[in-house]
């Protein structure tokens, strides 16, 4: 049950979001790898090597800048059953969308980190 990738969760203005792709393409010599708009959250996200970027409003990024990075996990329901077993609590429900399932859990310590399972393909 390894953690497939570690990522930090960065929070900017929608007008800073081109600058900040192109400064950690620039810093880790990688391209953007994804760009995904949520409308109706109004928030964009650019994931750049390591980063993801959110970019939006205060308003827009109010209900997500809690949550301080993201764990890539193959397998998130396992990892939910770890997390409790080890005195994590859950910040809300588990979400679903086309690129995979989430959410947000606080670890004993107060850090609060979003874990994600990629969808799996069709072809898989």
């Amino acid at each position: 049950m390894p953690v497939l990738k570690t990522m930090h969760r960065l929070y900017v203005a929608r007008e800073q979001l081109e600058s900040s792709v192109a400064f950690y393409e620039a810093i880790q010599d990688v391209r953007c790898e994804r760009r995904l708009s949520f409308e109706s959250m109004g928030i964009e996200v650019a994931v750049v090597g390591s980063f993801i970027l959110l970019a939006g409003s205060d308003e827009a990024l109010a209900p997500v800048r809690h949550i301080q990075a993201a764990l890539i996990v193959d397998a998130l329901d396992a990892y939910a059953q770890r997390l409790r077993e080890l005195g994590a609590t859950f910040v809300g429900e588990t979400h679903e969308n086309a690129v995979g399932r989430h959410v947000a859990v606080r670890h004993p310590d107060g850090l609060i980190v979003e874990y994600f399972e990629p969808a799996r393909s069709a072809d898989a």
